[in-house]
C-alpha cells in the first residue's frame, strides 16, 4: 500500500500538567502517565493559557485508514524519516496514524515521505 500523507497547518507543542486547563475541543491528543498528564494542543491554546513549552511541532497525518494490528507502519516511517535524521513522535488512533516532527522540518519530511 503506498501511504499517503496530509501536513496540517498550524504549530503544536507537547506539555505535561498534573491538572487539565484545556477544554475537550481544544486537545489534539491526551495521555496520562505517572509523571503527569500530556497534552498536545496548538501553540496558541497554550499560550492562551500561559502554559509553558519548549520545541514546535509539525503534525502530519497518514490520509490511509490504517489497522491498529497492522504490522511494520511506524517502522518504515520512522525509518524512512530516521535516514533524514528528522524526529519523529507516532502516535496511533483507532482509523489514522499521526507524526509529529519538528516544525522547522516539516517541508522536508514531506517531500521524504511523499517518495
Amino acid at each position: 500500500m503506498k501511504l499517503q500523507f496530509k501536513l496540517h497547518r498550524g504549530a503544536y507543542v507537547y506539555s505535561s500538567l498534573n491538572t487539565n486547563l484545556f477544554s475537550e475541543d481544544e486537545i489534539l491528543f491526551s495521555f496520562k502517565e505517572k509523571e503527569g498528564n500530556t497534552f498536545l494542543v496548538l501553540e496558541a491554546i497554550a499560550k492562551n493559557y500561559n502554559v509553558s513549552y519548549n520545541q514546535l511541532w509539525a503534525l502530519i497525518s497518514v490520509e490511509n485508514i490504517t489497522s491498529l494490528s497492522a504490522t511494520g507502519i511506524t517502522a518504515h516511517i520512522s525509518g524512512v524519516l530516521s535516514q533524514e535524521n528528522i524526529p519523529c513522535n507516532m502516535i496511533a488512533a483507532f482509523h489514522h496514524d499521526y507524526l509529529l516532527v519538528p516544525l522547522e522540518s516539516a517541508e522536508k519530511a514531506m517531500s521524504v515521505l511523499s517518495k
